[in-house]
């Protein structure tokens, strides 16, 4: 598996079951693997996650919407554009 496919593979992965099955270790796993910077703020974190599953374009439709009603239950708007 290429770099980029692999990249897409854990992140995908990682999102879904952040989403699926409030696995945020996965997240903080993908994250440290990466260099992706977490934020301090645990809501702020699952908040961004929730909404970045809306725009992975392969995520199935099944988590987008769970991930959606868990932004909106945190009081954020469900995608990064409104």
């Amino acid at each position: 598996m290429d770099d980029m496919k692999q990249f897409r593979y854990d992140r995908d992965d990682a999102m879904t079951a952040a989403v699926m099955d409030d696995d945020w270790d996965a997240v903080r796993r993908y994250c440290r693997k990466y260099k992706v910077p977490i934020p301090k703020d645990e809501r702020v974190m699952k908040a961004g996650i929730y909404k970045a599953v809306q725009d992975i374009l392969d995520m199935p439709q099944e988590v987008k919407d769970v991930a959606r009603k868990k932004c909106i239950a945190l009081g954020f708007k469900p995608t990064m554009w409104g």
